[in-house]
């Protein structure tokens, strides 16, 4: 059967949907995906029979460029799916797979949270599952959310957690393993305290405990200065091949909620995996911890840089001495 995956959204968004990629293609089926320019490299190469690409339109504008949905839309038409899974929220992936003309379309409503949103998706599925539409709600991690998207599709009861099943979705080949703890670096919980000054403060702890730290992140201008602040070793802006293959070499890594903390919980990596502190953060970190792989899930509380550095390199410690037991 021809089943296209439609995921346009983040890199994390897509990674979740890896276990029920592994299932569907194990299952025999022709899997193709539509995928959006920022995460279209985020699976190996081979992982899917097509991909098909579209490109958004810069924010604050919604939905993708008339040039790359026309060449999407014709492209899937040509192969001629059987079924589309949309593993979305954004109402574009429903509108597309409906103008694909792809026979049955399945995917996601909220019910009565959002009555005028499920009424307009409804009407462009054949098969709808009902999921929360808030954070507090959802009770389920977000992969076995996605994985009911295939039900019927495979004989597999449960996601798969086996990571060499899952690695060779995500990477192209095997990476050489080095003794490097990688450090993702972002401002996305910054007003948790895990700013610039905790960053150097981080990196400093882990030279001083003797690892060796290399420093990665989207933003160069933070990359360059906790570098510069911490002595730590950097690496400059990568594509997301090269990025994924860093982390892949870890020894272990530390990051905000981000792509890195989701590529490492395919990879089986071990992880700190750091989420804003808030009345929703034992939800979300349900709902977004690393899948597979051994991790500390950490709910951020304000603190000075050098007691949360302290924290961080503790808890690091403490779980990769967990794994020798």
């Amino acid at each position: 059967m021809r089943i296209l995956l439609v995921r346009c959204d983040g890199i994390g968004d897509a990674l979740v949907c890896t276990p029920l990629v592994a299932a569907l293609r194990d299952a025999g089926h022709h899997v193709g995906v539509v995928l959006g320019a920022t995460n279209r490299y985020i699976f190996a190469k081979n992982t899917f029979r097509n991909v098909h690409v579209l490109e958004r339109i810069p924010w604050p504008e919604h939905g993708s460029t008339p040039k790359s949905r026309a060449k999407a839309l014709e492209e899937v038409r040509e192969i001629g799916y059987d079924i589309a899974l949309i593993a979305s929220e954004e109402m574009e992936a429903y509108q597309f797979a409906k103008d694909a003309k792809i026979p049955k379309r399945v995917g996601f409503i909220n019910g009565w949270e959002k009555p005028l949103k499920t009424l307009r998706v409804r009407t462009l599925l054949t098969d709808a599952i009902v999921r929360p539409a808030s954070a507090a709600a959802a009770t389920e991690h977000e992969v076995r959310v996605m994985f009911k998207l295939g039900a019927g599709l495979h004989d597999e009861a449960e996601p798969t957690r086996d990571t060499a099943r899952l690695r060779e979705l995500v990477l192209d080949e095997p990476v050489r393993k080095t003794p490097f703890v990688m450090l993702q670096t972002s401002d996305k919980n910054e007003r948790a305290g895990l700013d610039r000054e905790t960053y150097v403060a981080l990196a400093r702890a882990l030279q001083h405990s003797r690892c060796e730290v290399v420093l990665l992140g989207d933003d160069i201008s933070i990359v360059n200065a906790v570098a510069k602040a911490s002595g730590a070793m950097a690496d400059g802006l990568l594509g997301v091949v090269e990025w994924k293959e860093r982390i892949a070499s870890a020894r272990a890594l530390i990051t905000p909620d981000s792509g890195a903390a989701h590529v490492a919980g395919m990879i089986g990596l071990p992880t700190i995996d750091c989420f804003h502190g808030g009345p929703n953060s034992a939800a979300t970190i349900k709902r977004w911890s690393p899948w597979a792989a051994p991790h500390r899930s950490l709910a951020l509380a304000s603190a000075p840089p050098d007691f949360m550095a302290g924290a961080l390199v503790g808890e690091l410690y403490d779980l990769l001495a967990s794994l020798k037991r």
